[in-house]
């Protein structure tokens, strides 16, 4: 057993099989911390069953549809993903921004930017819960690991995009006009 009196996960998205809070759930039968689900969808009820039918009420916590998810990550220091899809990944990308470490499925941004140690490599309860308990043993070491990361990640900002994006349009319209 390892100390994580101090830690907590969250977890976002909207309740929907893709998503599949079902294993994270289950994977949830072995780790020590909270974890705070925010979302809402479809799946609610029968996630909220799974969560009474295996005792963990104490441990995973719905908090609904929020809009202060940045102000949420602030108070956790883990984000777990478990989509078996994702895009771009917006509130993946927030979570690096708000310096979370992360543990993920290797699906849109997240397979670009995070560390092989963090990533999911086979989507069942066993994985999700033997990757996470790794990561929160060496806590420690995985916030060194997502230096860089939490770097790369601030530099992709909106306005940053923008700002680029802007700045090629110029460069690019400058040469057509000389």
């Amino acid at each position: 057993m390892f100390v994580t009196s101090d830690l907590s996960a969250i977890a976002v998205g909207r309740l929907v099989p893709v998503k599949r809070f079902d294993v994270l759930i289950q994977a949830w039968k072995n780790i020590p911390i909270h974890i705070s689900i925010v979302g809402d969808g479809p799946e609610r009820l029968r996630l909220r069953s799974l969560v009474a039918d295996l005792g963990l009420q104490s441990r995973v916590e719905f908090l609904g549809e929020r809009s202060d998810v940045q102000e949420l990550f602030a108070n956790h220091q883990l984000l777990v993903a478990t989509s078996e899809r994702e895009g771009f990944g917006y509130v993946f990308l927030e979570a690096l921004q708000t310096n979370l470490v992360v543990v993920s499925t290797a699906t849109g941004i997240a397979a670009d930017l995070l560390p092989q140690d963090y990533l999911i490599d086979s989507l069942d309860a066993d994985t999700v819960s033997l990757t996470v308990e790794r990561t929160l043993k060496e806590f420690e070491r995985a916030k060194q690991d997502f230096e860089l990361v939490w770097a790369k990640a601030r530099e992709l900002t909106v306005n940053k995009m923008v700002t680029d994006t802007l700045a090629t349009y110029q460069n690019t319209f400058s040469r057509w006009n000389n």
